[in-house]
């Protein structure tokens, strides 16, 4: 059958025993591979995180730098310093301080423009209620006074400098005609303190191109294929490359995940529907900023490498698949075909052809099972031959029998006879005598029948108590109670008289008194035929009893009689009860305390053709 092929099997075993070790050794480099590279890449991204990290502090240090020269030479009277804090003071005119002061203003705030080639403009405002302000530009700078303090409200009073992220730069109020063009800058901006105290006397703001930190990040950025960040703790984009250039806030889910943790650097693992792969960041923490650098690695870039070994796994798998296939058929087809050659012969031999012979080509285990097989033929052929003998044998010896048969019927036919004489001389009893002797030996020399209705049986068995009763007289009583549904089931011959032999043998002689036989048949629920057949006699010691069962059970399992002649009527009907019915025929003795002995028999109810015969 196509499940239970050896041929298949050894196909199988060998694929498998190939592919799944390949497999695994493909499944496991894979995944070291891809840990090795995971590893080697945040190592690598990390270094280079922390090289721009320095850069963009050393960049945003020096803006730093450039916006505390206005607390250089406080003590001087031409200082900037002094001057805001004179324009603080709420006793001046405002246009006389502006237009005695403006020069050198615009020459301290020109000293700074020109510190750094990326400063857009500066804008500087002196607190108090004249509220004077000064705007430097590339070849713009004016003065005057402003409506309003230009500052985050929320940090008015607050005395601490702070960077701003990337912005379109804002046209303040002095640049009423928009001569200063708006381009993408980081602004840093610093209250002007009264020291050593906190009280904030003017407002300094530095507009500076995003240009330098735009190069720094796209430094960064390695591969198109990775995605860099600079942002501040609100989320807030300060440059980013190969992101979307139209957001202004990272909104991403992770980004959420990152800005809430407190760690100064680390790594982020990431897996939904927008991003799978690995975050690397560092922070820039300063006391002017608090930004993040943040790169973003997905795992396609980072398993780039790994793919390509994993096609090369794959093909070194499928090349080895082939070559496993093609030898696993010729193995298997060099194996198997001698096993179906020797199949092919045995079916010969099913068929009745036994005159085979299976070539023999080798010396392993099959041309052993081939020749084995040869030699037992060549047994069969001898045995077939023998038992020819035999029946030849046997025909001759029942035609002898047939010739015997003829003083048994010679005997039934005087016993018929003296039948006749004995009723013609008024003796009715002596006649019925002999008609029930004349009854048992015709039923015993029915050779042709091996099982019998029931009822048969019953009249065979009622012939044999007839003539007990002509021997015991009235100390034998028999009682029938016989289910009319039960004759009609077919028995082996000769199933009652050994187990009523039995009664008279064992139950009633070693006992006087009188003695009482119950006979009973019935079908019962589970449609099984149960005979029972109980006496009042002597019964059996509970040791015999049990020794009694143990050798019936031994009987029945090792087919071989009772050893002895005691109770070889038993054993004799329970042999023939497992021989005709096996393991569905039940016999149980039982003998009470208060004497007797039942013998109950349970067989299946069957019907012509239905049984051994």
């Amino acid at each position: 059958m196509p499940g239970t092929s050896i041929r298949k099997k050894l196909m199988g075993l060998l694929l498998a025993a190939t592919i799944i070790p390949i497999a695994l050794s493909m499944f496991l480099s894979d995944y070291y591979i891809k840990d090795a590279v995971t590893r080697k890449s945040i190592r690598d991204n990390r270094t280079l995180l922390a090289l721009g990290k320095t850069n963009i502090l050393n960049y945003t240090d020096n803006i730093n730098r450039i916006s505390l020269a206005a607390y250089h030479s406080v003590n001087s009277p031409a200082s900037l310093f002094a001057m805001i804090e004179k324009g603080a003071s709420p006793h001046i005119d405002p246009q006389a301080f502006d237009l005695a002061n403006r020069t050198t203003i615009y020459a301290h705030l020109l000293n700074m423009y020109q510190s750094l080639k990326e400063i857009h403009q500066i804008h500087l405002q002196i607190a108090g209620g004249h509220r004077l302000s000064y705007l430097l530009a590339r070849g713009f700078f004016r003065g005057g006074t402003e409506s309003g303090i230009n500052w985050p409200a929320e940090r008015l009073s607050d005395p601490k400098p702070f960077m701003e992220a990337s912005h379109a730069s804002g046209h303040y109020e002095l640049d009423w005609n928009r001569k200063i063009p708006q381009a993408d800058v980081v602004t840093l901006r610093r209250p002007i303190i009264r020291t050593p105290s906190d009280e904030i006397i003017g407002y300094l703001s530095i507009d500076v191109k995003t240009n330098e930190l735009a190069a720094i990040c796209r430094k960064l950025a390695l591969s198109g294929q990775e995605t860099l960040y600079l942002i501040d703790r609100g989320g807030r984009i300060v440059c980013a490359e190969n992101a979307d250039p139209e957001s202004a806030v990272l909104e991403a889910p992770w980004a959420a995940s990152l800005l809430a943790s407190s760690g100064e650097s680390g790594t982020l693992k990431w897996k939904d529907k927008a991003f799978s792969g690995i975050v690397v960041y560092d922070t820039l923490r300063t006391p002017y900023m608090d930004w993040i650098v943040v790169k973003q690695l997905p795992y396609s870039y980072l398993y780039q490498n790994a793919q390509g070994i994993r096609a090369i796994n794959t093909g070194i798998l499928a090349f080895f698949l082939v070559v496993v296939v093609i030898a696993t058929l010729f193995i298997s087809f060099r194996f198997t075909k001698p096993i179906r050659r020797l199949i092919q012969h045995i079916s010969q031999v099913q068929t009745g052809n036994l005159n085979v012979s299976v070539p023999v080509r080798s010396n392993d285990e099959i041309g052993i099972l081939a020749r084995r097989f040869n030699a037992m033929i060549a047994t069969i052929n001898d045995l077939i031959n023998r038992e020819y003998k035999l029946e030849l044998a046997n025909k001759t010896n029942q035609l002898k029998a047939m010739q015997a048969q003829i003083n048994p019927h010679f005997l039934y036919n005087a016993l018929q006879s003296i039948g006749t004489l004995a009723l013609q001389s008024g003796a009715p009893k002596v006649y019925s005598l002999i008609n029930a002797v004349a009854k048992m030996m015709r039923y015993n020399m029915s050779a042709s029948e091996t099982v019998v209705p029931l009822g048969a049986e019953l009249k065979h068995a009622k012939a044999f108590l007839e003539l007990q009763q002509q021997r015991f007289g009235e100390k034998l009583d028999v009682l029938y109670e016989l289910d009319p549904a039960s004759l009609d089931a077919l028995v082996p011959k000769m199933l009652l008289q050994p187990i009523l032999e039995n009664v008279f043998k064992h139950g009633c002689e070693p006992q006087g008194g009188r003695m009482e036989i119950r006979l009973r048949t019935r079908i019962e629920a589970d449609g099984r035929l149960s005979v029972t057949v109980k006496d009042n006699g002597a019964g059996m010691e509970p040791a015999k009893l049990d020794e009694l069962r143990q050798r019936l059970f031994r009987t029945a399992h090792s087919g071989i009689w009772l050893d002895g002649r005691e109770h070889i009527g038993l054993s004799n009907v329970w042999m023939r009860l497992k021989l005709y019915f096996g393991e569905a025929a039940e016999m149980a003795i039982e003998s009470p305390p208060s004497g007797g002995f039942a013998v109950s028999l349970a067989i299946p109810v069957t019907h012509s053709g239905e049984v051994k015969p």
